[in-house]
């Protein structure tokens, strides 16, 4: 899948040549942010908003620049109190003189709120404040930066992303904790599918979480089953395997050459009994693997496992007597 991506920022600062006055708050506060005392720099300049220096754009952006800073207390706070001080920074800057500046200081900070989501997503595992921190992100874009953004690519990327992260989280958790996960995974991936019918790892996606939930059907068997029981849980497994199956076709239209699609479509016929489907993608993905069987055997050639399969491959898909007959030979000779 393509993977979300930090956005790097550009580190905005005062530039080296700018001076303010020692005596007034606001260069209090710029000498105490400069020796990275941010506490103290706080405290000036919440000072010099309260005197007349709040009419200078410059105050503001200081501000703006040590509350992005601050990690003493509420960082999300924090933040919002630089953002406001930004835009006050730029509703006073009548002629635009530090218009450019002030922007790149907003979109920094908004900026932010994206890097928040994709760690809350894919380092912290919560997945809701990774989506508050993304709808925040977008709101504050189109609010302060550009209202006429388009978000469909960085959606589709985050609304797939969030749907592996359900998808990986319901492999590790309880049977009775899966089914909800995946009908998460499935939310998200659906979201990223409509905004691009077209999109291979929305289609790869949803396929494969109808594919896992009928394999799920079939190896999650009690130790003592019934045949009713039985009969079930393989309906259920075969309903799981048909609706992956139109996903997977699509996505194979976009990506015909994938093994990893390969190998869902050959699970899918494989779980439906159907033995000529499961055949054909079973030797679609038995020549994608070939060689690495056949340089396996080369490093190590006591693999009983690896040579077990090129014995597979050579009497069942990639029919070659020769081969199979040189393999089924070496394992014999392999100790019992």
């Amino acid at each position: 899948m393509r993977l979300i991506k930090y956005i790097s920022f550009l580190i905005v600062v005062f530039s080296a040549g700018q001076t303010f006055s020692q005596t007034s708050w606001t260069g209090k506060a710029y000498e105490a942010y400069k020796a990275n005392d941010y506490n103290n720099a706080q405290i000036a300049i919440d000072s010099a908003i309260k005197t007349n220096e709040r009419y200078d754009s410059q105050t503001w952006q200081l501000r703006g620049i040590i509350y992005r800073n601050v990690t003493k207390g509420d960082s999300l706070f924090n933040r919002k109190i630089a953002l406001e001080s930004f835009v006050q920074a730029k509703d006073i800057d009548s002629l635009g003189l530090y218009r450019a500046q002030i922007d790149g200081y907003i979109k920094n900070t908004v900026i932010r709120y994206f890097n928040d989501a994709v760690t809350w997503l894919l380092v912290e595992k919560e997945f809701e404040k990774s989506l508050d921190s993304y709808e925040t992100y977008k709101n504050h874009y189109v609010t302060l930066i550009d209202p006429n953004h388009d978000f469909t690519e960085a959606d589709i990327n985050y609304y797939n992303a969030v749907g592996v992260e359900y998808m990986t989280k319901a492999t590790v958790v309880s049977t009775k904790e899966k089914d909800d996960l995946r009908d998460k995974a499935l939310l998200f991936c659906h979201k990223a599918l409509d905004l691009d019918t077209t999109a291979y790892t929305a289609n790869f996606n949803i396929a494969i979480i109808h594919y896992n939930t009928g394999a799920d059907f079939i190896m999650d068997q009690p130790a003592e089953i019934t045949i009713e029981q039985l009969i079930l849980s393989q309906q259920k497994a075969a309903d799981a395997f048909l609706k992956a199956l139109p996903y997977a076709h699509r996505a194979e239209k976009i990506k015909p050459n994938s093994k990893e699609l390969h190998e869902a479509l050959m699970g899918c016929y494989y779980g439906l009994n159907n033995n000529e489907r499961y055949i054909h993608y079973q030797t679609l993905v038995d020549k994608k693997n070939i060689a690495f069987y056949e340089e396996q055997y080369r490093k190590d050639p006591k693999d009983k496992k690896n040579i077990k399969e090129l014995i597979r491959v050579y009497s069942f898909t990639i029919v070659n007597p020769e081969k199979e007959k040189f393999y089924r030979k070496a394992l014999q000779e392999l100790p019992q």
